[in-house]
């Protein structure tokens, strides 16, 4: 299997796997964080360093690393939280191509009459108007939710420029990075940021496990509550196997990224989107603008993106139509209608997205399956049958 579909889930570094297997134990692996007993104190250990991998990796602190159950919780505690610690603000901002995280929780929240909220265009390459996101804070807003790169087109935006934006109205800024860990570097305090989420299976961690950065002396309203874990911030005990792994996954990371592992990715992505290009006619690339390195979105004319897909598949080669979390759904991604992609194209495109376990020899071979596929959808013949050449 060549698989490209490295934005919805990555696979578990064998490293990763490592350092969990001994949380996983019989023996003394299993207590309690919060226990003062022998393996409670070693559990709580490896949590103290797993804490200091995943703020390494954003340019954090320990101390604010909140650790959550992934992307989802993290956006929707970002959220809460600043809605319930401003009083009278009852506003939120974010961008018409956020994840769902965000945007059905916005909906949420506004039909039960708790919050209201502002979505902000992009244009055709993806991009947001600095002006447009600025002109959309009102003084009721409570938070400007942008994410750092989208995970369907791969379309980074620029978070430093937004982040002082939304300073200089005095606003509090949250930023899903999800789909950014261990792709491009992540500096959480170099900027006015204060809240920022990660997942730790977009970055070859586990599933079930991410972070929530919290800006330090920033008010604070948890979303779970119950036994006070995380300094009071997440309550629940802590899964020490998850959140050992998800250290070593953003040491992992981080490593990959201080090695400018991103241009490495740039150059296959680069390499595959070349060799589509010269041997596919019709075939378009999503945007032009700035992108994660590892990202390859493209439409093929006349080709349904399912059909392609199923095709892919049984031919070895994994990717998808963009959003794994929307997968199934009859209506065109909301990220391509926002960028004025029209429903016959957004219905045949794909999101080709590699990691660093992708080699040059994988992008070969997708490249070759990827022609013969699409000219079989298209009618032409690709294969020799009795009596012909190819």
């Amino acid at each position: 299997m060549i698989y490209l579909d490295n934005n919805a889930t990555t696979p578990i570094a064998p490293e990763v796997r490592e350092t969990m297997l001994p949380w996983l134990g019989h023996d003394d692996g299993f207590g309690n964080p919060s226990s003062l007993c022998t393996n409670g104190k070693r559990a709580r250990a490896a949590i103290d360093e797993a804490r200091s991998q995943v703020a390494k990796l954003v340019g954090a602190t320990r101390e604010e690393i909140v650790f959550t159950s992934g992307g989802t919780e993290s956006n929707n505690t970002a959220i809460h939280s600043a809605l319930a610690t401003q009083p009278g603000k009852n506003h939120i901002v974010a961008s018409a191509v956020e994840h769902s995280a965000v945007l059905d929780f916005l909906r949420l929240l506004e039909r039960r009459g708790l919050a209201t909220f502002t979505l902000v265009d992009v244009d055709v390459d993806g991009q947001l108007d600095l002006d447009a996101v600025s002109a959309a804070i009102r003084p009721e807003t409570a938070l400007v939710s942008i994410m750092t790169a989208n995970n369907e087109t791969g379309v980074v935006f620029p978070v430093d420029q937004i982040a002082k934006v939304v300073a200089d109205k005095g606003v509090p800024f949250h930023t899903d990075a999800v789909n950014a860990a261990g792709k491009i570097a992540i500096d959480a305090t170099a900027f006015p940021i204060h809240f920022l989420s990660l997942s730790g299976h977009k970055f070859h961690g586990i599933k079930g496990i991410g972070i929530l950065f919290v800006r330090s002396g920033l008010q604070f309203e948890p979303f779970l509550v119950g036994g006070g874990q995380e300094g009071g911030r997440r309550s629940g005990t802590e899964s020490v196997p998850l959140i050992a792994g998800l250290g070593e996954a953003a040491r992992l990371a981080r490593e990959f990224v201080d090695a400018d592992g991103s241009a490495r990715l740039s150059a296959l992505r680069d390499d595959l989107q070349s060799r589509l290009l010269e041997s596919i006619d019709d075939l378009l690339i999503t945007t032009s603008g700035a992108r994660l390195p590892n990202t390859l979105h493209l439409s093929v004319e006349g080709v349904r993106a399912d059909e392609l897909l199923l095709l892919l598949d049984d031919r070895g080669l994994c990717a998808s139509a963009g959003s794994a979390c929307s997968t199934g759904q009859k209506e065109p991604s909301h990220v391509l209608t926002a960028m004025g992609i029209d429903a016959a194209r957004a219905r045949s495109s794909i999101r080709l997205s590699l990691s660093r376990y992708t080699t040059e020899e994988e992008i070969d071979r997708a490249a070759t399956v990827m022609k013969k596929c699409i000219k079989r959808l298209r009618g032409l013949q690709f294969e020799s049958s009795p009596g012909t050449q190819n």
